[in-house]
Order: structure tokens, then C-alpha cells, then sequence
């Protein structure tokens, strides 16, 4: 089986987050940075705003305003480094071509060649968007299912569950 892509940043995004979502610590993070933060930030904007009937300031406090225009800010912030990490990690921007064979995977692109045989894969995670094959905890190979039509994502499914000893979830 043979598969033909070339990764943007939506398809590296989706694999970052699949990958945190192997372990509880970084998902949370994850999670937390993104979802939590703003929430938060957007909540105590609200409270800074909204008008009181007690006494006091009617004006809102410059340092919790502040404060909370960085914590809604920190997910752009996030997907800039996410973004910046892309562009410095990137080999290539043509086009990879990966065949899934019986011996192993061989992978090609604009400027590169390899060859990996099904022993050197320790793992495989997937979701809705990705394929992960680990070689190591933290290094892994992506393949983007946006490319592969739904028979080619069965066969690599079950290709995987053949060769792969251990597949992580």
C-alpha cells in the first residue's frame, strides 16, 4: 500500500495532539493552556467589567485586567510556538510518499530516503486524523488519514495490528 502526502500545519497539529494525549500530564496541559486559561481569563474580564453595587473603584483594576488579557492570550501565544516548532522541524515541503509493505515502510520525499523495518516500529496510536508509528516514546512517524481513502485506512489498520507487537492507545 502506497501513500502520497505533503504535512501542513494542521496535519502536524493533530499529530502533536494525539501524541499528548498518550500520557496524562501533557494532554492536561494541553488542555489547560488552551481551554482552561481562556476561560478563566475571560471570566475575570467579565467580573472586571461588569458593574457593582458596592463601594469602592467603579474602574476596573489595570492589574487584573491585564492579567487576564494574558491568560486569554496565551493560546494564540501556543500556536505560535506550535507553528515556530513546524517551520524549524520540517526536512522537506514537497510532496512523501510512504509504502507499507510486508518488510517494512519505505519512505521518500523531495530530498530524502528510508527505510524502516516493522521491528523498529514499537508502537502505533491513531484518531480521526492521524496515524502515529512510534520508534521511540517520543519519536514517531505521521500519517495523515486525509490522504488515504477509507479501504487504505482499513489495510493500514489492520497492517499495523499484523506487524506491530504492542500498539499503544
Amino acid at each position: 500500500m502506497q501513500v502520497t502526502f505533503r504535512t501542513t500545519f494542521g496535519d502536524y497539529k493533530a499529530a502533536q495532539i494525539l501524541h499528548a494525549k498518550r500520557s496524562m500530564i501533557p494532554y492536561l496541559i494541553h488542555c489547560v493552556g488552551h481551554y482552561l486559561y481562556p476561560i478563566l481569563g475571560i471570566c475575570i474580564l467579565v467580573f472586571e467589567f461588569t458593574p457593582r453595587h458596592i463601594a469602592g473603584s467603579p474602574h476596573p483594576k489595570l492589574l487584573s485586567t491585564l492579567c487576564a488579557l494574558l491568560l486569554v492570550c496565551i493560546p494564540i501565544y501556543l500556536r505560535f510556538m506550535m507553528r515556530r516548532c513546524f517551520n524549524r522541524t520540517r526536512t522537506a515541503t514537497g510532496d512523501c510518499t510512504i509504502d507499507f509493505n510486508e518488510e517494512g515502510i519505505r519512505a521518500r520525499g523531495l530530498d530524502t530516503k528510508s527505510e524502516v523495518g516493522w521491528s523498529a516500529i514499537q508502537s502505533f496510536s491513531e484518531d480521526s486524523k492521524t496515524f502515529l508509528l512510534y520508534l521511540a516514546p517520543a519519536r514517531f512517524l505521521p500519517v495523515p488519514k486525509r490522504f488515504c481513502t477509507d479501504e487504505q485506512i482499513k489495510e493500514l489498520r489492520l497492517l499495523l495490528q499484523g506487524q506491530v507487537k504492542s500498539p499503544g492507545r
